[in-house]
């Protein structure tokens, strides 16, 4: 009865997005983009390739924009900045450091500073929901435009640091991304890069609302590994293909793979939830036995989201605790002038 409430539930609220448009003939070409990204990520995922995070976050977004930046383009944005980076470390004698790397690329995106010329790398809180246009959450609008979201600035700071041969890692909260490293005692550091500020665990639990058991689960709060950030790429990717083309095999055939390198995923099962919600409203288009198969799925994520003990967030939610946090953030700094 619970499952079957919550199914329902969630379909209710789902209906209200709009379908994407129909798959026409013309946009083959790229399609084609989307499955050489997806065929190369795979690759990085299964040991065809080297992971690399950063090629990853090009793939997925460069076949959304169709093809709109190359790779030798977006590699020269990022390589200028690591210069700069090593130059920050190299001028404060901190080459010795092993977190000099999260300091400079922690610094250059949120300070103002004569390295990024006085312009940081800040939230965009005119645009930073993606369910009308993904491009909000790319890094490379990030790049061209100094704004991004928990999205793309979390992204661009494990690039960064990646690019200097440290660490950085992606860890999740609900509607949420932000980055955990180890500091010089090897303590884990919390940074919420949509404020360039510390952040304790116990304020990420209570301003997101992440419970114990969500952290025992592992879907929440814990580091991603390169895999795991490289198969939240991929969900990027499947959102994205939803978003331009409507539910295939192929959306499907991303998620399923994904998660067999991240199978804790909530967003990644949510997207496969998707897929077969989609099904379900085009049941004029299935066959009986497609239509059970595709409600049968439905409850089935529903268990393994109920069994990893996940809590929907709507996104009016996440509005109201941005608009909450930019009016706080105003506040402080008035308070400190």
């Amino acid at each position: 009865m619970l499952l079957a409430g919550m199914v329902l539930l969630m379909i209710t609220y789902l209906s209200s997005y709009a379908l994407p448009g129909p798959t026409l003939n013309n946009n083959q070409p790229q399609k084609q983009l989307y499955y050489a990204a997806f065929s190369e990520i795979n690759q990085m995922l299964s040991g065809g390739k080297p992971p690399n995070f950063k090629k990853a976050v090009f793939l997925m977004e460069n076949a959304y924009l169709n093809g709109a930046w190359s790779y030798e383009q977006f590699n020269t944005k990022i390589s200028e900045i690591a210069i700069k980076l090593r130059q920050m470390i190299e001028k404060r004698h901190l080459e010795k450091f092993r977190t000099a790397g999260n300091w400079a690329a922690f610094t250059y995106m949120t300070d103002s500073i004569q390295e990024n010329n006085f312009r940081p790398f800040t939230y965009d809180f005119d645009h930073f929901l993606d369910d009308k246009d993904p491009t909000v959450g790319f890094v490379t609008k990030l790049l061209r435009t100094n704004k991004g979201n928990c999205n793309s600035l979390p992204f661009l700071y494990k690039i960064l640091v990646e690019e200097l041969g440290t660490s950085g890692f992606l860890a999740l909260a609900p509607i949420h991304c932000y980055i955990k490293h180890k500091d010089e005692q090897g303590k884990w550091v919390n940074l919420e890069m949509t404020s360039g500020s510390f952040a304790r665990d116990e304020w990420i639990m209570q301003e997101t609302g992440v419970t114990v058991e969500q952290i025992k689960s592992g879907i929440y709060m814990q580091a991603l590994t390169l895999k795991e950030s490289i198969a939240l790429v991929l969900k990027e990717l499947a959102v994205n293909y939803q978003f331009q083309f409507g539910i295939e095999d192929f959306d499907l055939t991303i998620c399923n793979t994904a998660l067999r390198y991240f199978p804790t995923s909530v967003n990644l099962l949510m997207v496969k939830y998707e897929h077969y919600r989609l099904a379900l409203r085009q049941t004029q288009k299935l066959q009986k036995d497609q239509e059970v198969e595709a409600y049968q799925m439905l409850k089935t994520i529903d268990a393994r989201l109920i069994e990893l003990g996940y809590k929907y967030s709507s996104k009016d939610e996440y509005n109201n605790w941005i608009k909450q946090n930019k009016l706080s953030k105003k506040t402080t700094i008035t308070a400190n002038k």
